[in-house]
């Protein structure tokens, strides 16, 4: 508390005769609520009288000048969000926009603890943190932890209205144990919605015996949470480009190998085949006489490139943002569809080339 502010309780004390109580509000606010209630039951003379409108004057001064700081402090707070957010656009791989965001927030946005959580069918599962959190007992013990999003969980909210969220007080017994595992007394959190979808949460708080979190705090996150998931949604979609440039690539260079041997084999003469002999059919020419490719769901078809593209399950599980279960599970209906055996075979049918 300033100064000014502490001269302005004490002058309230003294033409109040008691001491206000300012538990949970604006100081200035409660103070001039105070006093005008007192003006309109009447003062016990012209002096007193005088003394508290002076004294209403005095703390509304002070409202606006309390105001005014604040408002400027969150316009630097965005500004340096801003800034966070500029450093990332040259990032263009989700797995380092992962590891750095947490960081980038903690420096960039006035919060002390961030943790990143993955959102997947109604399950939130805490991720990752910035460095000064790593090392939390707390933490180690929930990381990858599923935890459903029920009517019980306040996060839950944040899958449909897709709005941020402040919370003063995490005695509240809709706030997850994570939270209060943690130490927090008050929190922000923030959805992360690339292409209108909620894939993950940031949480944030200003560390264990911190000051509460506060409107400010919420927006900021808000506005660095909605510029990450423009810049990882991105990044995503450039990783795709160039996985698919890379699998054009191999195709190609398969076409051309094919090319090369047509064009430098020797002619013969030769008898023509007997009827029962076996005719060569191509890997692609098979899948497509059943049907297979054109069976594939939207999802199958982006697992399937990927797994030409030479991905593990992990990699396609953090490329489309599932689980390595909901993966495999994918990865089987491929290849029951496609009657392939094994990833090579469908690999083959993928390219569309013959497969002994």
């Amino acid at each position: 508390m300033s100064k000014q502010t502490t001269d302005l309780v004490e002058r309230a004390a003294r033409l109040l005769g008691s001491e206000p109580n300012l538990d949970g509000e604006d100081v200035a606010d409660a103070l001039s609520t105070a006093c005008t209630e007192r003006l309109l039951s009447g003062a016990p003379d012209a002096e007193s009288t005088a003394a508290l409108a002076q004294l209403v004057c005095d703390l509304q001064d002070l409202a606006l000048e309390q105001a005014e700081t604040r408002m400027a402090s969150r316009a630097r707070r965005i500004a340096r969000c801003e800034r966070g957010l500029g450093l990332l656009r040259t990032v263009t791989s989700p797995k380092v926009l992962e590891g750095r965001v947490c960081g980038e927030i903690v420096a960039n946005c006035g919060l002390e603890r961030v943790l990143l959580s993955r959102v997947e069918d109604g399950v939130w599962r805490p991720w990752k943190v910035n460095n000064v959190v790593r090392d939390e007992p707390w933490f180690a013990e929930w990381v990858q932890r599923e935890i459903p999003l029920d009517d019980f969980v306040l996060e839950a909210r944040l899958l449909i209205e897709r709005q941020p969220g402040l919370v003063t007080n995490t005695a509240d017994p809709r706030v997850h144990p994570i939270i209060r595992a943690g130490g927090a007394t008050s929190y922000v959190v923030a959805p992360i919605t690339p292409a209108g979808r909620v894939i993950g949460f940031l949480h944030a708080d200003h560390g264990r015996g911190g000051r509460v979190c506060d409107e400010t705090d919420r927006d900021v996150l808000w506005a660095f949470s909605e510029g990450f998931g423009h810049l990882y949604e991105r990044s995503v979609l450039v990783e795709r480009l160039r996985l698919q440039r890379d699998r054009v690539r191999q195709t190609l260079a398969v076409v051309d190998t094919a090319l090369e041997e047509l064009t430098e084999a020797e002619i013969e003469l030769v008898t023509a085949p007997d009827d029962d002999t076996p005719i060569t059919r191509t890997a692609s020419s098979v899948f497509r006489s059943e049907g297979g490719l054109d069976e594939l769901t939207a999802r199958e078809r982006e697992v399937l490139e990927l797994i030409a593209g030479g991905a593990s399950n992990q990699e396609i599980a953090e490329q489309l943002v599932i689980t390595v279960g909901t993966v495999k599970t994918h990865v089987k209906h491929i290849l029951a569809k496609l009657g392939a055996v094994n990833r090579s075979q469908a690999i083959a049918a993928y390219h569309g080339v013959a497969q002994d």
